[in-house]
């Protein structure tokens, strides 16, 4: 029981941490829409609808968003709802993670590398959040795991599962989930004892074959049955997934990006330790220890190489980088301490690294109090690891020094849980400036009062130009505004013959936006066309039901 008591302890000490002040968390507008939406229709969930009408998409495939949206369904639309999922997958991944070192590297490298996860500063501040790297992170684990299983089993089914859940975690965030599988191929093939290429094509075509399942779904479904396709000019799916989520994004500034005092806080804080891990892992162990050193290594390799190609505009991508860090940190300190007789320098060098890389880390300083404690005990662990000749003196010197490795990255998870209620939601990193919950202002809520008592009968509300309009009436109110755009505003939806229709057909009377001239999308000309043919009611309002175009 004892045994069970310590991983639940872990798993309850990040529960704790993640969930605390979901109920005040601000909900991220534009995500909230689509769950909401989402929520109120089948249809709508299956396609990922912004707007309740289910009239365009989000702008990416909407697997990531099911369990927020399963979750409203159940529970009603509140903050705390919307959070939930999140929460319990970030604690799974703490769990997952936990089980998958332990296997490889024994019980107490489980334990270190859960505790490491749970105190990762910025997958505390995914949890609570609606961004979906918290489920991508806990898919590819749970990949991770499949993959182990079949290297050490040597069997085919845990090879093809892991085809599946990285198939399963393209639903959640498209190519990104791709990224891992050069990792496991390589690996693979280096430690797969036989049989390795037809294995890895069976499983890549299970992995293909799953990460198509909504696509197809998407292809086969006529146009005039489903959603128009967010961010595309075509409304295909093809163009969303690997255009505008993909090729569009091909222009990284490069891997120093991660060292930046942005982004380096939010994972970086043991990197020393799991590099050094890296290096005497597959320098001193063979066989199936080796095999997560190989493993973790190129995972953390490879994913640090597609951050410095891609477009790395928010910091929370690294989270994907945690469970490397968090694994190739347990492991690695079990694996020092258990050579301390023969390298004795390993453990103190492991230490004295990382709280000397927390000290100069780019980073604003949450507690400044942190770095000189966490220097003191490493000093003080170092010494008692070098010299003590007692046993049990040995010991606490470890756990003196794991104490000052932990003490920042555990600073900085805590400081995600202060001013909960005015966390960035729209980019949620620890240390991030705060900001004030962008909900219904009082001129939106004095409108839509004002259009519920003057329009009835009609499909939508109103049409606003662009997602960014809509995205706080109909997260906060599940008001039918029709988003004229979609997210970047520059989406053909809905192109202008389709516009008068709406209108001529009774589905739309009121039309909000900005004249622009010349017009710049379609949005903007379909604005203008309200403009030249509606009267205006209210500032920047057009009633389109009163003088019909003929």
């Amino acid at each position: 029981m004892i045994r069970h008591l310590r991983p639940t302890a872990v798993g309850l000490l990040a529960a704790v941490i993640y969930a605390w002040g979901i109920a005040v968390h601000p909900v991220h507008n534009y995500y909230a829409s689509a769950v909401r939406s989402m929520a109120g229709s089948w249809e709508g969930f299956l396609f990922g609808a912004f707007d309740p009408e289910g009239s365009i998409t989000l702008d990416k495939i909407p697997g990531g968003f099911w369990p927020q949206a399963l979750s409203v369904r159940i529970f009603g639309f509140h903050d705390w709802s919307v959070a939930l999922p999140g929460v319990i997958e970030a604690v799974l991944t703490v769990l997952v993670l936990y089980r998958v070192v332990t296997r490889w590297a024994g019980e107490t490298a489980g334990l270190l590398a859960a505790l490491a996860m749970a105190l990762t500063p910025v997958a505390a501040a995914l949890a609570k959040s609606q961004i979906v790297d918290t489920p991508l992170t806990l898919l590819l684990v749970l990949a991770a795991g499949a993959w182990q299983r079949a290297v050490f089993e040597d069997r085919l089914r845990p090879l093809l599962a892991c085809g599946v859940w990285v198939g399963v975690a393209f639903q959640v965030k498209m190519l990104q989930a791709w990224v891992v599988l050069p990792a496991f191929v390589v690996a693979y093939l280096i430690l797969a004892p036989v049989r390795r290429w037809p294995r890895l094509l069976a499983a890549g075509a299970v992995c293909l074959a799953v990460s198509s399942t909504w696509l197809l779904i998407a292809l086969a479904t006529p146009a005039g049955s489903r959603p128009y396709f967010d961010a595309t000019a075509d409304n295909n799916p093809l163009s969303m997934v690997f255009g505008y989520n993909a090729a569009s994004r091909l222009h990284g500034k490069g891997f120093l990006a991660l060292f930046t005092s942005r982004t380096a806080p939010q994972v970086g804080w043991l990197l020393p330790v799991c590099l050094l891990a890296i290096v005497l892992g597959l320098l001193w162990t063979r066989g199936r220890m080796r095999s997560g050193f190989v493993l973790w290594g190129l995972w953390l390799a490879i994913h640090v190489a597609a951050f410095g190609l891609g477009d790395f505009r928010h910091s929370y991508y690294v989270v994907v980088l945690a469970p490397a860090v968090a694994a190739l940190t347990g492991a690695g300190l079990v694996l020092f301490w258990r050579a301390r007789e023969r390298h004795r320098w390993a453990l103190p060098t492991a230490i004295l690294l990382t709280v000397a890389w927390a000290v100069v880390l780019p980073a604003r300083s949450i507690l400044p109090q942190i770095a000189p404690l966490a220097a003191v005990l490493a000093v003080f662990g170092v010494l008692a690891l070098l010299a003590a000749k007692d046993p049990r003196l040995v010991t606490v010197g470890g756990v003196v020094g794991l104490v000052a490795m932990l003490m920042t990255p555990a600073a900085w998870t805590l400081s995600t849980d202060a001013k909960v209620a005015t966390a960035d939601a729209a980019s949620p990193a620890a240390g991030a400036p705060h900001r004030k919950p962008s909900g219904v202002s009082t001129k939106d809520a004095e409108l839509l009062d004002w259009l519920r008592v003057n329009n009835s009968g009609t499909r939508y509300l109103m049409a606003v130009d662009g997602a960014g309009s809509a995205a706080a009436i109909i997260a906060h109110t599940g008001a039918s505004i029709l988003p004229m755009g979609g997210f970047t505003g520059r989406t053909p939806f809905p192109t202008t013959a389709q516009f008068v229709d709406l209108i001529r057909s009774g589905a739309l009377r009121y039309v909000k936006g900005e004249v622009r001239n010349p017009a710049r999308t379609v949005a903007d000309a379909n604005v203008n066309w309200a403009a030249e043919h509606c009267p205006q009611v209210r500032d920047h309002l057009y009633d389109c039901g009163v003088t019909r175009p003929g």
